[in-house]
């Protein structure tokens, strides 16, 4: 199945830092399947959510080589972007990420609050390009590479 048959059967998805990262920095394999998303959200078909922990994630690499053009642009997609939701980490998401630490005990805390970030949002889908998150059960995850061998990105219908 195709990235785009896939979101043509969700409504919310939240975005992993990966996804974010590969948009905004035009990545060569996968930058074209996240901008697929991005074309559905900017066509108000599916609502995007992310969490401050993206925010935090994606930073660091252009604050070290002082890349400010790439640090506006992070800040302004992930706070401006549109149908793109900033969350905010709550007491209750932590409370659900060390939940999910504890069933899945490889589970790495930051990938932790991400996902409790998502269910707690309600998001029908997290958008990933770590494979070992696929063993989670609690949401579909969607693994970019998963959808990078068809090598297809259709257009929607």
């Amino acid at each position: 199945m195709t990235i785009s048959k896939v979101l043509e059967e969700i409504k919310t998805v939240f975005l992993d830092t990966a996804p974010v990262i590969y948009f905004i920095e035009a990545h060569h394999q996968f930058g074209p399947l996240v901008k697929k998303v991005v074309e559905l959200m900017n066509e108000n078909r599916i609502q995007a959510f992310t969490s401050v922990l993206t925010l935090a994630e994606v930073l660091p690499k252009p604050v070290e080589t002082k890349n400010d053009a790439l640090i506006e642009k992070f800040k302004a997609y992930l706070k401006n972007g549109q149908n793109l939701t900033l969350l905010p980490i709550t007491g209750i998401i932590g409370e659900s990420a060390g939940v999910l630490r504890g069933k899945y005990p490889n589970l790495k805390t930051v990938d932790a609050v991400q996902i409790a970030t998502a269910m707690d949002v309600g998001a029908d889908a997290f958008l990933t390009n770590d494979k070992k998150l696929s063993a989670i059960k609690e949401i579909k995850i969607l693994v970019l590479n998963d959808y990078i061998a068809d090598n297809t990105v259709s257009n929607h219908p």
